[in-house]
């Protein structure tokens, strides 16, 4: 059976990251400029023609379109300004890693992927800055190792420490999309759809770190908040976002952090991260 959930997981991906694969001379244009990049040694144009992957006036036009989407990049050779060189844009190499990691990984590794598996939405508790901070920090960093979009939420005093960590860590904090909250649950989650889309776009799943104080200089009530945390979680459940939402026990009650909790699906096996 392990085959076969295998093939799904792939036929899944391969229908979110890469239906521009159109006809063959695509797959054979994405593999054979792939293939000469990953040696060291980038496809000229003439060297592309020489392959018989099709007609000239074929290779043209399914290049062209190529590099319209985004996928293929050419320039001058170094040593011959003459010949034109062809690699895969970043964006199109990210897709094909996070594809090969699917095909080589282990079942458990891909239900997790896909949301089955590890909890992709947990909770954190603090009682200090530096405790609040470690954790978003030590969160985002992951994100970032695994190339994700990176999200944090949190009050502007706080996003600045959390920064000068990932900085201090040497991770590019020019990655990280930052946001001070929203009045509304409603505003917040359209910007997450607009991060989440770009996301997308660039073959990338999403990372979001939040400091969950910041609901409190918005105003938010408790139950807005709640509301927050469930409409999260289904969106956890069903794309290939992650998050991680920190409460700082000197803002909310023990009440208020146990009614979050809840509302994680299966709560109960649910690691609860401390800081």
């Amino acid at each position: 059976m392990r085959q076969f959930e295998k093939l799904r997981a792939l036929r899944a991906f391969e229908k979110q990251y890469l239906d521009f694969f159109r006809t063959v001379e695509d797959h054979h244009l994405i593999g054979e400029i792939g293939y000469h990049q990953a040696k060291g040694k980038p496809l000229t144009l003439k060297q592309l023609f020489l392959l018989d992957v099709g007609s000239i006036a074929t290779v043209q036009r399914r290049l062209r379109r190529l590099k319209e989407l985004g996928l293929v990049q050419h320039r001058r050779a170094a040593n011959d300004r003459r010949a034109v060189e062809l690699t895969l844009s970043p964006k199109c190499v990210r897709i094909f890693a996070k594809y090969d990691a699917l095909m080589s990984s282990k079942p458990a590794a891909r239900d997790a992927a896909r949301g089955n598996g590890e909890p992709r939405h947990v909770c954190g508790l603090c009682d200090s800055d530096a405790g609040s901070r470690n954790l978003l920090a030590t969160f985002l960093t992951q994100g970032l190792k695994r190339g994700d979009t990176c999200v944090l939420v949190a009050p502007a005093e706080g996003q600045r420490e959390i920064l000068a960590v990932l900085h201090h860590r040497r991770q590019a904090d020019s990655q990280i999309v930052v946001s001070e909250g929203y009045n509304s649950v409603d505003a917040l989650f359209a910007f997450f759809k607009r991060e989440i889309q770009k996301a997308k776009q660039a073959g990338r799943a999403m990372c979001v770190a939040g400091h969950m104080s910041w609901t409190l200089s918005r105003n938010l009530r408790i139950d807005a908040l709640l509301d927050l945390e469930r409409r999260f979680e289904a969106l956890a459940r069903r794309l290939p976002v992650t998050g991680l939402c920190v409460y700082d026990s000197r803002d909310f009650s023990s009440g208020d952090f146990l009614h979050a909790v809840k509302c994680h699906h299966d709560h109960s096996h649910y690691p609860i991260l401390l800081g």
